[in-house]
């Protein structure tokens, strides 16, 4: 399923993230990466903010639909 099918207060595990090299880079430098265990903290204003690691960040819908991800 796609990470924007995550609602507050789920966890889920990202199985593969999408799109072009430099998004799958930058998402990869965030901590989005196969295996990383990601909380949903609230949608806000067309952004998704996780918990990821030990950070809260912000992710916009266009981008969290390329992250597929499995509940954990």
């Amino acid at each position: 399923m796609k990470l924007t099918m995550v609602r507050a207060g789920e966890r889920a595990r990202i199985v593969r993230v999408n799109g072009d090299e430099a998004v799958r880079r930058r998402l990869g430098a965030l901590g989005f990466v196969a295996g990383t265990v990601v909380r949903a903290v609230r949608a806000s204003f067309g952004n998704l903010i996780l918990a990821v690691h030990e950070s809260r960040i912000a992710v916009n819908e266009e981008t969290a639909a390329d992250i597929e991800v499995e509940g954990a």
